[in-house]
């Protein structure tokens, strides 16, 4: 039987990482601060991390929304020992009409108002990183611009006449696989060669549910800090921690956090120090069917759920998720009495 693969990812003096020992496999909980790695997708993905992350190279994240490029993206260069800023540029915030002022920048007189030069986002990122995320966003024309400033390692802020040099790694994020976004015209062919093939793809929330409770404590332990509101519940019950491994997080991640948040400031506006599931925010998204032969608090938790969906209506409830009435009321009972032992 084959070796098992292990997580061997080097310290940075500007990151705090706590190391898997040498004996943890893939599987085990690995953190840099904000990474939580308990699947073998997040592990690959670190993995790749810090074996890209000393080279000059173009790097490419591949992932839905909230899960972790620019997080990542920033991993890589705090791990790559550049000495300039790491810059992270959301396609989606440039102007349409002024992408190449911002990213290129302009000088003095360059057109009307310009009475003062500005540096761009490349300029910016000298010697450091530019992260450009959501790439299949951009407009061909400024995709043309930057295939030019890559290729030739130089570029021209609006209105000048003088060539910059460029020391920036690149970085770019997408939603789709880079050949698949060339064959719909969403990304340039040649750019898309100029980009390499140093690909690291960050797995659907969905697809690693065991770093969900990870994530979640996580999310409730930095909450007060994040709301501004204090001594707020530290804590979820079982019966919220297995509603919030069934729930489906369209948006990863960060919906993930979004929901602990709220669930957060609804226990502290009740004077409750252990969360439950009456604290989730109405419309938490994906509920899943009952299952005869799922775990006792799998069927307990989408029971729950479905009854704080239906405010307490059996029937309905059992409709919902595809159960009987008689079922539905028996673990409701069981509900009950689990509810008499909170806090």
């Amino acid at each position: 039987m084959p070796p098992r693969a292990r997580v061997a990812l080097r310290p940075s003096p500007q990151l705090r990482v706590d190391h898997l020992p040498p004996d943890v496999a893939v599987s085990g909980l690995a953190r840099y601060e904000d990474v939580v790695a308990a699947s073998g997708g997040t592990a690959s993905a670190l993995r790749l991390v810090d074996a890209y992350a000393r080279a000059a190279t173009p790097v490419v994240f591949v992932g839905e929304t909230g899960t972790g490029k620019s997080l990542l993206a920033s991993l890589l260069h705090q791990l790559s020992g550049r000495s300039g800023p790491f810059v992270d540029v959301p396609a989606g915030e440039l102007d349409a009409g002024l992408a190449a002022d911002q990213l290129f920048g302009h000088v003095r007189g360059a057109y009307t108002g310009a009475r003062d030069g500005r540096a761009g986002r490349l300029a910016t990122a000298r010697d450091g990183t530019i992260l450009l995320d959501d790439f299949h966003l951009l407009r061909r024309s400024v995709q043309y611009l930057l295939l030019r400033a890559f290729e030739r390692r130089v570029f021209q802020p609006v209105g000048s006449d003088t060539e910059v040099p460029l020391t920036c790694r690149l970085v770019v994020g997408v939603a789709s696989e880079p050949d698949a976004l060339v064959q719909r015209g969403r990304m340039l062919a040649d750019l898309r060669h100029r980009l390499g093939h140093c690909t690291i793809r960050l797995p659907r929330l969905a697809d690693r549910r065991d770093e969900i409770l990870p994530l979640a404590r996580k999310f409730l332990e930095y909450a007060p800090s994040v709301t501004q509101i204090a001594n707020g519940p530290s804590r979820f019950d079982c019966m919220l921690e297995a509603v919030l491994e069934t729930l489906d997080y369209k948006g990863n991640v960060r919906d993930l956090k979004g929901v602990v948040e709220a669930a957060y400031l609804h226990g502290a506006a009740a004077g409750v120090r252990t969360l439950t599931v009456e604290h989730l925010p109405e419309g938490v998204a994906g509920m899943g069917a009952f299952q005869r032969r799922g775990s006792r608090a799998r069927q307990l938790a989408v029971v729950a759920l479905a009854l704080r969906r239906t405010r307490g209506r059996v029937g309905e409830a059992a409709r919902m998720i595809g159960a009987s009435r008689n079922t539905v009321a028996g673990l409701r009972k069981e509900l009950g009495k689990a509810s008499s032992g909170r806090d």
